[in-house]
């Protein structure tokens, strides 16, 4: 069964390292329809390939089904991320067909105005005063090397998929307060420019609550959470969350926090 959404939401893809979770996406792709799709930034990750270059059969899969998403009528706009910001220098062009944007508003059927951008911004405030810059550096990078090596095995043994990144920061104190700080920065963020809501990626943590008068929605990602931020028809905000079986939804109240 296809879902219809008038807007759609996904970053972090990953392209071009192990981690990506490829050939979930393409099918979620095929299962999914929406008028309007963000690319939030880091789909290709260019910083990776500039070392290691690879980029299997699945992930440029990926890149045309999107080609032909937006030849067959969804418009698809793409704001670059930290992992692939050389796509930045291309801002006011197109790939493909595919306009670049440094960021962008997005009006939501019910009339919100949405900050859309991929989060890297908001690092150099998220720091300052802290002492939060080494998490997420090396550490991270191990984990998911970690994450490709154990899923590999558990693949052969018909397991599904564990993400051991995603835990890890669900346990350590650092990570929360990261996690934590980048959402109200985030938020603050879009109230001092004037919007209703931000949504945005960068940081793999799914997640919809309200700050205060903003909304934050963070998308999530396709490396640990197989996740996807949606507008369903008269404005309203969900978080889709892919696995082999199905793709399950959790709504969202403005007046209710919800987290992923």
């Amino acid at each position: 069964m296809t879902l219809s959404y008038r807007t759609v939401w996904i970053s972090d893809v990953h392209l071009g390292t192990p981690a990506c979770r490829a050939d979930d996406l393409l099918e979620f792709l095929g299962q999914v329809e929406a008028d309007r799709l963000f690319l939030v930034g880091d789909i290709i990750d260019l910083e990776r390939m500039k070392s290691r270059p690879w980029f299997p059969d699945a992930h440029r899969r990926v890149i045309g089904r999107l080609i032909e998403m937006s030849n067959s009528g969804t418009e698809i706009l793409y704001v670059p991320g930290n992992h692939d910001h050389e796509f930045r220098q291309l801002t006011g062009r197109e790939i493909f067909g595919i306009p670049i944007l440094n960021e962008a508003v997005h009006e939501t059927a019910d009339g919100r105005r949405m900050l859309v951008t991929h989060g890297d911004v908001l690092d150099a405030e998220i720091r300052q005063g802290t002492n939060l810059d080494a998490f997420g550096a090396a550490a991270y990078g191990l984990m998911m090397r970690l994450d490709v090596l154990v899923n590999d095995f558990r693949h052969r043994l018909g397991q599904d998929h564990l993400s051991l990144a995603a835990r890890v920061k669900d346990r350590i104190a650092k990570a929360q307060a990261y996690i934590q700080r980048f959402e109200q920065v985030a938020a603050n963020y879009a109230d001092r420019r004037g919007f209703d809501g931000i949504i945005c990626g960068h940081i793999h943590r799914p997640r919809v609550r309200t700050i205060g008068d903003v909304i934050y929605a963070n998308d999530g990602d396709w490396v640990e959470h197989r996740t996807a931020l949606a507008e369903r028809h008269d404005g309203a905000l969900h978080l889709l969350s892919f696995d082999r079986e199905a793709i399950t939804t959790e709504s969202f109240e403005a007046d209710s926090p919800l987290a992923a």
